[in-house]
């Protein structure tokens, strides 16, 4: 008896603040991305999931990564997914997390080449990156002649297919896809060397309601706790890591 009646008072306590949800990402396989007319992927699975637990409704919205995160800044009930992190962002939103971490690499393009190092790729061509990705501001850091910044992740593949880049960033889950969709066959890409390793979250504007986030990163809590997370994991990111 005491054990429904602590089931009732959970069910009881995310149903009673239930709400909508716009939840916003990218396109970024195998993480969400679009299947015939669904949004399908990890986050996907995982934010449907924390929804149901919340006895929240969502509504899914596929946008570019930085217009998500300049909506989920003033929009109230916005979340975006997946999203890294960082010290700029911290303050900006509420957190619910971590997901996941993803390790971002560099990758050869030739299978001749071998680096221990970014000094050593410095002296072997040309790094093709997305100006707007975190790695890129990571890697003008490091002080490199050979950054070559590109508008898109496409482009950035576009080049390595044409022979125009020795090198390419992209992170160890979704590179596959990517060189895939601009006709580059995966395993002409190398790995070479881990870049940055970081946890991924869900982004929730400010102005949405603090106890429902609450109800997110506890409903989050029992996933990993009760091997769901892990099942999920399993289902779409296992064996995407080219070496």
């Amino acid at each position: 008896m005491k054990r429904l009646a602590g089931c009732l008072l959970i069910f009881l306590t995310f149903t009673a603040t239930a709400a909508d949800l716009n939840m916003l990402t990218d396109n970024h396989p195998p993480l969400h991305f679009q299947q015939g007319n669904a949004l399908v992927g990890f986050g996907v699975d995982v934010v449907q999931a924390l929804a149901d637990t919340a006895g929240d409704q969502v509504h899914f919205q596929q946008v570019p990564l930085l217009r998500a995160l300049h909506i989920a800044s003033t929009e109230p009930a916005t979340g975006v997914f997946t999203v890294m992190r960082t010290a700029e962002r911290d303050s900006q939103y509420q957190w619910v997390g971590p997901l996941m971490e993803v390790e971002t690499a560099l990758f050869s393009t030739d299978s001749s080449q071998r680096v221990r190092s970014l000094l050593e790729a410095s002296r072997q061509g040309r790094i093709a990156v997305p100006r707007k990705w975190l790695v890129y501001s990571y890697l003008q850091k490091q002080d490199l002649s050979n950054l070559y910044g590109v508008e898109t992740p496409e482009q950035m593949m576009r080049l390595a297919r044409l022979g125009r880049t020795e090198f390419v960033v992209a992170d160890t889950l979704s590179v596959t896809s990517m060189a895939r969709e601009e006709g580059l066959p995966p395993e002409q890409l190398h790995y070479q060397i881990p870049l940055m390793k970081q946890a991924t979250y869900i982004a929730f504007s400010p102005r949405t309601d603090a106890r429902q986030v609450a109800r997110w990163q506890q409903a989050l809590d029992e996933m990993s706790r009760d091997g769901r997370l892990e099942q999920l994991k399993q289902r779409w990111l296992v064996d995407r890591t080219p070496r």
